[in-house]
C-alpha cells in the first residue's frame, strides 16, 4: 500500500451527485473516502474519526460550510484539520468569508480533475509536515531532558540524532556540532565548520539575521521555533527551525547552543500555496484570457467610484469599446488566434493607462476603461488616443502575420450625463453604437449631436 492511500478524506456535499465526482477522481489515487450529505453529520463523522482532509461544499441546507468550518475549528479534532471549500461561488465576499471561517483553499465547481489533485495532495503535505513539526518538538524537549540527565547518553543522542546539534559563542565561531548540522550545512566534516571564523557571513545568507538573533536571546535567554534563511557550502539558500538558548561555557563566557532542523521543503510547500492563493484572489477579480479586471470587479469598483465621486464631487469617465469586424479575424484566422489577437489588443489598451485608470474585458470583444477623476474632454483624448494606438498596431507578429483591427469608442461622464452606474454604462454603449452606425472606427461622447 502507498503512502497516499493512508489519507483519510471527508466529502461534504448535499448533493449525491457531487460526490460522486469528487470520489471518482480520488479513488483513482488511493485515497481512503468517507461521505456526509449535511454539515451535522459531518461534524459528527469528524469527531468519531481522525480524517486528514475535509471537502466542503458551502451551499448546504441547514448548517451551511462556513457555520461547518467555524464548528471545526473549535473542535480539538478539527483546530488544525485542512478543509477545502468545493463552491461555484467565486465572488470576493464568499472567499473572503471562507478564509475568515477557517478554510486553507478553495476548489471550484465544476471541479477540474487536476487542480482537485493538486490541492489536495498540496494540503496534504502540509498537513503532515506540520504534525511531524509538532512531533519533533516533541521529541526535541524529550531529548533535552535526556541529555541533562547523563552526559554519556547525551552524547550517544548528539552523535546519532537526525536533528542538527551546535554550540557556538556569541561573536560567531562554532565549537562543537554534530553530523546532522554538518550534512544540512552542506559540509564534508566538522572541522570545515569549524574552521569559518565569521558564521554570520559565511552560513547565513542574511549576516544581519544573526544578529537579530542574538540581540533576542540577550533579552530572552531562549528562543524557539526560529526560522532562519542560510546558505550552504555550495551557495544554495535553505530554511531551517531553530531552538537555541544562550548557555555558560566553563570559564563563565556566554554561549549559544540550539537544535536545528532543515525546514527547507515545509517553507517551499508554504510557498507555493501562497501563490496558488494569490493565483485564486486574482483570478476572481481578472478576466482569464486578457489578465485585464473583470466585470464581477467592475461593477464593485464602480458602485464604490460613485460613492467617492459623490463626497469629493469629483467627475470620473467610462469608455466602452468594441472591435470592428473582429468576426473576420476568427473567421480567416480561427478562434485560439482571435484570442490570441484579443489578448494582444488587451495590452495595447493597458499601455495607455496610467493608475488609477483601469480597464476591464467586458465580454467577447467589447472592452471598458475606467477614468477616475477624468472630465469629459480629457476623456474624449485619451479614447482617441487608445483608439489610434489599436489602429496602428500589428497583431499576431509573433505568428507571422499583420493583422490590423479598428475599435469603436463610446464615452459617457459622471455626473455630467448620469449618475448611476447602470446609466453610465447605458449611454457608453450607446454612443459607441452611433458611432457603429455611422461607419466605425471612431469615438462619440454620450450627449454628442450627429
Amino acid at each position: 500500500m502507498t503512502e497516499e492511500k493512508k489519507y483519510k478524506i471527508l466529502i461534504v456535499d448535499d448533493v449525491p451527485k457531487n460526490i460522486q465526482v469528487v470520489a471518482s477522481i480520488l479513488q483513482g489515487k488511493g485515497y481512503s473516502m468517507a461521505f456526509a450529505q449535511n454539515g451535522e453529520t459531518a461534524l459528527e463523522l469528524s469527531r468519531a474519526n481522525p480524517f486528514d482532509l475535509i471537502l466542503l461544499d458551502i451551499m448546504m441546507p441547514g448548517m451551511d460550510g462556513f457555520e461547518v468550518c467555524r464548528t471545526l475549528r473549535q473542535m480539538p479534532e478539527g483546530a488544525d484539520l485542512p478543509v477545502l471549500f468545493l463552491t461555484a461561488k467565486t465572488d470576493t465576499e464568499s472567499i473572503v468569508s471562507g478564509f475568515a471561517a477557517g478554510a486553507m483553499d478553495y476548489v471550484i465547481k465544476p471541479v477540474n480533475e487536476a487542480e482537485l489533485l493538486a490541492r489536495v495532495k498540496t494540503h496534504l503535505e502540509l498537513y503532515r509536515s506540520r504534525r511531524e513539526m509538532w512531533e519533533m518538538n516533541s521529541r526535541l524537549r524529550e531529548e533535552i531532558r535526556e541529555r541533562r540527565k547523563a552526559e554519556k547518553r547525551f552524547r550517544s543522542m548528539y552523535e546519532n540524532a537526525v536533528q542538527g546539534m551546535f554550540q557556538s559563542t556569541v561573536e560567531g565561531r562554532i565549537i562543537s556540532l554534530n553530523p546532522a548540522y554538518v550534512s544540512i550545512l552542506g559540509y564534508e566534516n566538522a572541522a570545515e565548520v569549524k574552521a569559518i571564523e565569521d558564521l554570520g557571513q559565511t552560513i547565513y545568507a542574511n549576516p544581519r539575521d544573526r544578529e537579530e538573533m542574538v540581540l533576542r536571546l540577550r533579552e530572552k535567554g531562549r528562543i524557539t521555533d526560529y526560522e532562519l534563511k542560510i546558505r550552504r557550502k555550495d551557495g544554495k539558500e535553505a530554511w531551517i527551525m531553530a531552538n537555541v538558548r544562550l548557555a555558560e561555557g566553563e570559564n563563565g563566557e556566554s554561549l549559544i547552543e540550539g537544535i536545528v532542523i532543515d525546514h527547507t521543503a515545509r517553507k517551499k510547500a508554504e510557498e507555493k500555496l501562497r501563490r496558488s492563493r494569490e493565483h485564486f484572489r486574482f483570478q476572481a477579480t481578472h478576466d482569464n484570457l486578457t489578465g485585464l479586471y473583470n466585470t464581477r470587479y467592475l461593477y464593485h469598483a464602480l458602485k464604490k467610484l460613485i460613492r467617492e465621486s459623490q463626497e469629493q464631487s469629483r467627475p470620473f469617465s467610462l469608455i466602452f469599446m468594441d472591435v470592428d469586424n473582429f468576426k473576420k479575424v476568427v473567421d480567416y484566422y480561427g478562434h485560439l488566434k482571435g484570442s490570441q489577437t484579443l489578448r494582444e489588443m488587451a495590452a495595447t489598451i493597458r499601455s495607455c493607462l496610467a493608475e488609477p485608470a483601469y480597464a476591464v474585458a467586458y465580454g467577447g470583444d467589447e472592452f471598458v476603461v475606467v477614468l477616475p477623476g477624468t472630465e469629459k474632454e480629457d476623456a474624449l483624448k485619451k479614447a482617441e488616443e487608445i483608439r489610434v494606438r489599436i489602429r496602428e498596431t500589428s497583431y499576431l507578429s509573433n505568428h507571422g502575420h499583420d493583422v490590423r483591427i479598428r475599435a469603436s469608442l463610446g464615452m459617457a461622464t459622471y455626473p455630467h450625463d448620469a449618475d448611476d452606474l447602470n446609466g453610465l454604462l447605458a449611454l457608453a454603449d450607446q454612443a459607441m453604437f452611433h458611432v457603429k452606425g455611422e461607419g466605425k472606427d471612431a469615438v462619440r461622447a454620450s450627449g454628442s449631436p450627429g
